[in-house]
């Protein structure tokens, strides 16, 4: 394309722009648009940040086509598609109320978690051998242990037992698009005993038929047989032998996916797509 038509290159496209320098050589640029005004537009440049280019400037410009997102088009080739939950299909802490009240405490963002599933209590109850219940007594313990304030424990407990996340909506579309098409699909995941109410609070309800708990099966994530009673599991709801490489599997956590690679399933470590490639 021609200089003519930048200015209508909407919001959140990606483009290349050819401009002309003052010392009449030619530079590209290439970023997504962020706005324009009478006389330029704005891109958000990887490299230099912010860019802006006077439409005098600009010799030819070229819209910029996404490639497709890669977990979508894995996820899509599926004889079986199982996804991880947290951090894939929901997220945490959207308004940031836990790490505030972390650093009421004058811990790092991220520090509670780590120290919680650091328990024996954790691995015990994401393995189905004691409930989120004693979990969370257990965290209070350990926190009023480390001599951090009751109050400040107590709203920090009431946060983060509020929180039953957030839906990741390019995620789950991908899933409602998937079982449309008559992809079985599955999520498996390390949660705990309230992940199906959980679940139901936050509008993915018609995800708990497809859940792999750990909590239920027994084993968890990395471990080797937490895959080999997950496909046990999605043999027994699917009434057929499953091969293993028909499965393609999606997780945040690289040990989990590379795991699944060892145990004989096509997994792809997750990742959000960018703007326009869902």
């Amino acid at each position: 394309m021609g200089a003519e038509g930048v200015d209508q290159v909407p919001v959140g496209q990606r483009v290349t722009l050819r401009r002309r320098l003052p010392d009449g050589t030619a530079a590209d640029v290439v970023g997504t648009v962020v706005a324009h005004d009478a006389e330029g537009v704005r891109l958000h440049t990887t490299r230099r940040g912010e860019v802006r280019v006077p439409y005098a400037e600009v010799v030819v410009h070229r819209v910029v086509r996404p490639v497709p997102w890669r977990v979508g088009a894995f996820l899509r080739r599926a004889g079986v598609a199982v996804l991880d939950l947290d951090g894939v299909l929901r997220t945490f802490d959207t308004s940031g109320e836990l790490a505030r009240a972390e650093a009421e405490l004058g811990l790092e963002a991220g520090a509670v978690l780590e120290l919680a599933f650091g328990l024996p209590e954790a691995r015990a109850m994401l393995t189905g051998r004691t409930r989120y219940a004693e979990w969370m007594t257990a965290v209070r313990v350990r926190l009023l242990a480390d001599e951090h304030a009751e109050e400040a424990v107590e709203r920090l407990l009431t946060v983060w037992q509020g929180d039953r996340g957030t839906p990741v909506g390019p995620t789950v579309a991908l899933v409602d698009a998937l079982v449309a098409a008559g992809t079985p699909a599955f999520v498996f995941t390390n949660g705990t005993d309230r992940v199906p109410e959980e679940l139901e609070h936050v509008g993915l309800g018609r995800l708990v038929p497809m859940l792999l708990n750990a909590h239920d099966l027994g084993f968890a994530k990395p471990a080797p047989e937490a895959y080999g009673v997950a496909h046990a599991e999605i043999e027994r709801r699917l009434g057929r032998t499953v091969g293993r490489a028909e499965v393609h599997f999606t997780d945040d956590r690289p040990g989990n996916v590379e795991a699944a690679r060892e145990f004989g399933w096509q997994g792809r470590v997750f990742t959000p797509p960018a703007p326009g490639q869902w």
